[in-house]
């Protein structure tokens, strides 16, 4: 039986229907009733399939973009060059980042061609391939074609798919690691967990700190029951320091490869078969050293050579003769992608091309480029072990409100992340069963000071505008005699400090400056 392609027509109890008269409504039924459908007749579908889907869609994308980006080393175009070895999660985000409605239009209807022969292979009632047809239909009717986000329909419909045994996101364990750790950003990474289940913690705990530094400890065979004893009474910042003078590499704030070791060792697809790799070395391969397939090659349109004349002219009392010298430089035919890390030669270019433009500038001028502002170790206060990147958005000012500015932004940084150092640690010291209750406390206190900052200031601008009216009015009653303002006035010099009114107070001061009270 040939396989199905939009092209085609599919036999449905006694009718034949088109295959692309079926994608007109089938791609616009929601996830939750495509979920429901599958799991009501029992099916389930192999990663793969979708993964196959994606793959195929975006190769002419991803070819195209690298093609436009040979030139420049930058992020994408090597997080690309591992297109072929991509994760289901990584293809996905993949598709939404094009951020084009044809495209999605188009990967809807390859999946449900794929998955319409996948029913098919596996035997599926034709009763149910009707119901499925008549609620697409129906949707329709009601609802009409209503596009809708396909990276939210895909993560909504994750569970119909599986993986091979010990394989997570379509990938191996040992092709998983280095495919993240070299093309995916550390946002990626706790999405792929999120996907699965696995809530990646922002920060490790004190006891998981503890557990780090005394298996190292054994390691090296210098554990004693009294050194872990003391250990484990550590506070964290003591933990770290510990850590650092015993050239331990240990800390609360999770690496790339922590992470993805934490999902692989918790995800229920990969938790039975999970092993913890032999060597840092697993991590550092390139898509060649894993690939089963040859690094593509990016054709490019081959041109005529080039010739140059060099022409000669020998200066003498003879006869002028010109000598004319041929140079043939061919252009290459093929350029294909190289994996070699450029990124020190992008950092020469860049410091070159500053320090060219920084000619057009004089000293007093109000525009600077603050790459290269240093800061005092008192103006920011940062640990040393992971720099912080504030914000890499362009900056117009002053160098000194540029450093205002950025050492503000930071303290805001650190005291949030004290703030959440501080509520992991509370929430670390209760049961689990009671953790839920003290998430809530936590909140309604963060709310209640929230409220309180709110009202402190309302407070503070309302005695200042009380003040500037006093001061107002005290000028105008000084200079001008109001008889119906005596009244007001007797209530104000009611408050009295020191025996005397307020209000003949402040009239007293400006009398002392030398001016002249009305009568």
């Amino acid at each position: 039986m040939s396989r199905i392609t939009r092209e085609s027509t599919m036999m449905i109890g006694s009718k034949e229907i088109a295959v692309k008269e079926i994608l007109r409504t089938i791609i616009y039924l929601p996830a939750t009733e495509v979920r429901s459908f599958f799991h009501e007749i029992g099916l389930t579908i192999p990663r793969e399939l979708r993964i196959h889907v994606l793959r195929e869609l975006l190769r002419d994308r991803v070819i195209e973009t690298r093609k436009t980006r040979l030139t420049m080393a930058d992020e994408l175009n090597y997080r690309l060059s591992w297109f072929t070895e991509f994760s289901e999660t990584q293809l996905e985000n993949l598709l939404t980042f094009y951020d084009d409605p044809e495209l999605d239009k188009t990967f809807l209807e390859e999946f449900w061609v794929d998955l319409f022969q996948y029913m098919l292979d596996k035997g599926v009632p034709e009763k149910d391939f009707v119901r499925l047809i008549d609620m697409s239909v129906e949707h329709v009717k009601k609802h009409g074609l209503k596009a809708f986000n396909v990276r939210t329909y895909n993560r909504e419909i994750k569970d119909l798919f599986y993986d091979s045994h010990g394989r997570i996101d379509g990938l191996s364990q040992a092709k998983i690691r280095p495919v993240l750790y070299k093309s995916s950003t550390l946002s990626e990474i706790r999405d792929l967990g999120e996907k699965y289940d696995v809530n990646v913690p922002r920060r490790l705990k004190k006891s998981e700190l503890a557990d780090i530094i005394i298996n190292e400890l054994k390691n090296r065979n210098l554990h004693t029951d009294a050194l872990e004893e003391e250990i484990r009474g550590m506070s964290v910042l003591v933990l770290q320091r510990y850590a650092i003078d015993n050239d331990i590499k240990a800390s609360t704030e999770l690496k790339k490869e922590e992470i993805i070791e934490y999902i692989l060792a918790n995800a229920k697809e990969t938790k039975e078969a999970y092993f913890v790799p032999d060597s840092p070395t697993v991590y550092e391969k390139e898509v060649s050293e894993i690939s089963e397939e040859p690094v593509e090659e990016i054709p490019v349109k081959e041109e005529e050579p080039v010739v140059e004349e060099v022409v000669v002219e020998e200066v003498k009392d003879e006869v002028a003769v010109e000598q004319v010298e041929t140079k043939v430089v061919e252009e290459p035919k093929t350029i294909v992608q190289s994996n070699i890390n450029l990124d020190e030669l992008v950092v020469e270019v860049r410091k070159l091309r500053e320090a060219v433009e920084s000619f057009g500038f004089e000293e007093d001028e109000e525009i600077y480029d603050f790459d290269d502002v240093e800061f005092d170790d008192e103006d920011l206060e940062l640990t040393e072990e992971e720099p912080i990147i504030v914000n890499t958005a362009e900056f117009i000012g002053t160098k000194k409100d540029y450093k205002k500015f950025k050492k503000a932004e930071i303290k805001v940084i650190n005291d949030q992340e004290k703030m959440a150092q501080t509520e992991e640690e509370i929430l670390g010291n209760h049961p689990v069963e009671t953790r839920a209750l003290a998430k809530f406390f936590i909140l309604i206190g963060k709310f209640l000071w929230a409220v309180l900052k709110v009202l402190l200031k309302v407070v503070l601008y309302l005695a200042i505008f009380a003040i500037i009216i006093f001061i107002i009015y005290g000028v105008l009653t000084f200079f001008v005699s109001i008889e119906f303002l005596e009244g007001f006035n007797s209530t104000i010099n009611g408050f009295e400090i020191a025996g005397k009114g307020i209000l003949q107070h402040f009239h007293d001061f400006l009398s002392s400056l030398g001016l002249t009270k009305a009568q």
